[in-house]
């Protein structure tokens, strides 16, 4: 889709015709994975998704402090060596009795009435290129495990790292100078559907749980405490013009540029403090030269 005219029907079946031809097992593993998290045809390919955010602190009982809805759009392109999948995030924080989608939200905990900033990551990219020494690890690097008749591939992550926002510049939206948080996450897919080589994208659920630091603008400073996202979707056929009308609706009014994955690998990768980041060096640069 990403291609022209003369080029369009052979890359199209490039992904199939590798597939039927004669693939060593550790690539045809990572084939039926990337078949799951995307299209090996090069389409973009949606993974819808809702959820709810609670808080977890220390000795206190858990608060529901968001509902949310989101999307990651995405597409695969071929590279020597392997795959990049090319993708774009957009996660809305929303009222948790409403579901509507907040402009500002009072915090509970601070009593403050403040601005909300969503979650809009671009890019989100991953690299599946190996060296052909790391394939026969592949399944390692990449696991799953069978569940009646569901094939669920998962990860868990626990980033650890020097804070992109050190708090002798931004006391009040981090708690500390290094960022830790653990992400939970799973793609189930019938086996039976995966087991069908014509697929170049097999249908795929998708969960995740997160826990996090405090987001950047909720202003809580070094309160004790952490964010629980817990997140549940699918694969959506169509691509974005599934998604439901008013999330669609909003982001084609709002953010009309994570209405299709990127076309060109960069980094690094966003997330919600390098958007904050990004952003309040932004509105500084705007103020000096307003001087």
């Amino acid at each position: 889709m990403f291609q022209k005219s003369l080029y369009a029907m052979v890359l199209l079946l490039m992904p199939l015709m590798m597939l039927a031809g004669d693939v060593s097992p550790d690539s045809a593993y990572l084939q039926d994975y990337l078949r799951v998290r995307a299209d090996l045809s090069g389409q973009e390919t949606v993974f819808h998704f809702t959820g709810e955010v609670y808080s977890m602190i220390p000795e206190q009982k858990s608060m529901h402090l968001f509902a949310l809805e989101g999307y990651n759009i995405s597409r695969l392109q071929k590279v020597e060596g392997g795959y990049q999948l090319l993708g774009k995030e957009v996660i809305l924080l929303l009222d948790h009795r409403t579901r509507q989608v907040l402009d500002t939200w009072r915090n509970p905990f601070t009593g403050r009435n403040l601005p909300l900033l969503h979650i809009l990551n671009d890019p989100v990219n991953q690299s599946f290129v190996y060296e052909p020494d790391m394939l026969p690890y592949i399944s390692s690097m990449l696991p799953c495990v069978q569940v009646g008749e569901s094939t669920i591939y998962h990860s868990e992550i626990f980033p650890f790292y020097p804070h992109i926002l050190p708090r002798r510049e931004y006391n009040i939206h981090v708690q500390s100078d290094y960022f830790q948080a653990a992400e939970i996450s799973e793609y189930r897919v019938r086996t039976a559907a995966l087991a069908d080589s014509s697929l170049s994208s097999v249908p795929a659920e998708y969960n995740m749980n997160y826990i996090s630091p405090w987001l950047p603008f909720m202003c809580m400073s070094d309160r004790a405490g952490q964010l629980l996202f817990v997140l549940r979707g699918q694969k959506l056929e169509g691509g974005f013009t599934a998604l439901p009308q008013a999330l669609k609706g909003y982001i084609l009014s709002h953010h009309i540029d994570f209405t299709q994955a990127p076309t060109i690998w960069s980094e690094p990768n966003q997330d919600p403090w390098s958007y904050f980041k990004e952003l309040t060096e932004q509105h500084n640069s705007e103020e000096e030269d307003s001087r």
